[in-house]
């Protein structure tokens, strides 16, 4: 199996994870077996596991809260509407994060993972219309709600960006950027050439979209525009604006604080 040398980090099927070599790779497992077996014996270069369709298995998660293995893992579900309640099944596991698609009742999900203390990944893809309330809710209850302790991405990052700490694109930022993860088929082959995005981007400022003038390119990078360049990314513009003025509420509170008390800043900030 070729390997691609501009990648940092490969997505491979736990059989084809078996003959990797040159890389740093992630481990897709879908059956507990397979889970079993990198739990208890990881080779070398693994960095991960990415768990799909074993949340409904309590034998699994059984097994891997004991694992003495502290492999990072990745739990992937396929409708969190349905299947938030399991997440109770990951509380005794050790260094795990969630990752949900963002439809429609991925709220339920998101506050169980949040009240477990679990860092999410949200991928929002192309959010239906329907969906679009609940994402900005998701907003809200990141910036806002004490519940929320792990980082819940990609609004922690955003988030960051906008109070000046650069994070890359929201390509980056999911872990699609295929210049950085190189996901693969069940053959091993790369589901995108490494410069994908920029050829993504290009084609569509070439073609006119609404990206060429888009205040939020550098960012998004057409991330909203795959796989339908056609999609009306607003509902995703005003995502990015309340973001953006909660960034700036938080930097003018801190600055005030500041101004009002230079001394113990001045204290802090060489601790």
């Amino acid at each position: 199996m070729s390997e691609d040398p501009a990648a940092t980090l490969v997505f491979l099927r736990a059989g084809l994870a078996e003959e990797c070599r040159e890389h740093a790779y992630i481990v897709i497992v879908r059956t507990r077996e397979e889970l079993a077996r990198w739990l208890s014996d990881p080779k070398p270069g693994a960095e991960g596991l990415q768990v799909e369709g074993l949340i409904g298995d309590p034998d699994a998660w059984a097994l891997a809260a004991q694992g003495s293995k502290a492999i990072p893992l990745d739990v992937v579900l396929q409708d969190p509407a349905s299947e938030f309640s399991a997440l109770y099944r990951l509380a005794d596991v050790r260094a795990v994060r969630v990752t949900l698609p963002v439809k429609p009742g991925f709220m339920k999900a998101l506050r169980l993972a949040a009240s477990l203390q679990l860092p999410v990944r949200l991928l929002p893809g192309q959010p239906e219309p329907a969906v679009l309330p609940e994402l900005r809710e998701a907003a809200r209850f990141y910036l806002h709600d004490p519940m929320v302790e792990a980082p819940v991405e990609f609004f922690h990052s955003v988030f960051a960006a906008f109070r000046g700490s650069p994070q890359g694109t929201l390509w980056e930022i999911l872990e699609q950027d295929p210049a950085i993860f190189s996901h693969r088929d069940d053959e091993g082959r790369a589901l995108h050439p490494p410069d994908f995005v920029e050829r993504h981007l290009s084609a569509l400022i070439q073609d006119g979209t609404a990206c060429a003038t888009c205040r939020w390119q550098p960012l998004c990078a057409g991330y909203f525009k795959y796989p339908d360049p056609r999609y009306d990314c607003t509902g995703v513009k005003q995502l990015f604006a309340a973001l953006e003025s909660a960034a700036d509420d938080i930097s003018r509170d801190l600055a005030s604080q500041e101004e009002e008390n230079p001394a113990a800043w001045s204290t802090l900030s060489t601790r």
